[in-house]
């Protein structure tokens, strides 16, 4: 019976990454905030790092912000924009806190006339589903792409 030859190991069983494109060059009316669905599988990954591209005319122009939802299914199911982070060091009871961040102070300035940030979040269910506002009075245009990290 012939023998394998030796495997070198590898770090993950499956693909250690994904790119995921939750909207892209997506117009977005002045103080509106919207999502599309359908959610996106993250499962089997431990982080999701989102990258926010908008434009931005001015340095002082309201940000384009960011909220990220986890559930249980593609449809939503059991989802939440808020967790709580039990710790020793914490006493109780805990607040919830929302999963959204400020994409304020991220323009690039005159010539480009575009912002972009990005953040990273554990995974906290098997599915991701992301919200962005436009806080500005002015429509923008919006990216957001994710990668997964196992």
């Amino acid at each position: 019976m012939p023998t394998e030859k030796a495997r070198k190991p590898q770090p993950c069983s499956k693909p250690c990454t994904k790119a995921v494109k939750f909207m892209t060059d997506r117009e977005i009316g002045p103080n509106i905030g919207i999502s599309l669905p359908p959610y996106k599988n993250v499962s089997g990954y431990s982080f999701l790092n989102v990258s926010v591209r908008f434009t931005q005319d001015e340095h002082d122009e309201p940000p384009v912000d960011l909220g990220v939802m986890f559930a249980f299914d593609s449809h939503g199911k059991m989802g939440a924009r808020r967790y709580v982070n039990f710790e020793e060091n914490v006493p109780g009871p805990q607040s919830t806190n929302f999963i959204e961040v400020s994409g304020a102070g991220s323009w690039h300035g005159n010539q480009w006339k575009t912002s972009s940030y990005m953040a990273r979040f554990p995974i906290m269910g098997p599915y991701a589903q992301v919200f962005v506002y436009n806080r500005a009075p002015v429509a923008r245009t919006v990216s957001v792409w994710g990668f997964l990290v196992g």
